[in-house]
């Protein structure tokens, strides 16, 4: 990796004369982040998803009638 000195002088370089990245690990840690991130998000549909399931199962069980919800029942 390439020590920086002058920055005005690295960054009015042309594109061809710049070696690499001006940070360590380009490309290797976001890409190790984006799989993390697709991992968590997909888990966490699968979790509610289950737990909503479970929920309406739940309601579904108390056999709630049209007009119950006039009578003030909880968990409505």
């Amino acid at each position: 990796m390439a020590t920086v000195t002058n920055w005005i002088d690295h960054l009015n370089k042309p594109a061809d004369q710049v070696a690499g990245a001006i940070y360590p690990g380009a490309g290797s840690s976001e890409g190790l982040l984006v799989i993390l991130a697709i991992i968590v998000w997909v888990g966490w549909h699968v979790l509610t998803s289950k737990s909503e399931s479970e929920e309406l199962e739940r309601l579904a069980r108390k056999r709630h009638g049209p007009n119950d919800h006039r009578s003030n029942i909880t968990d409505w």
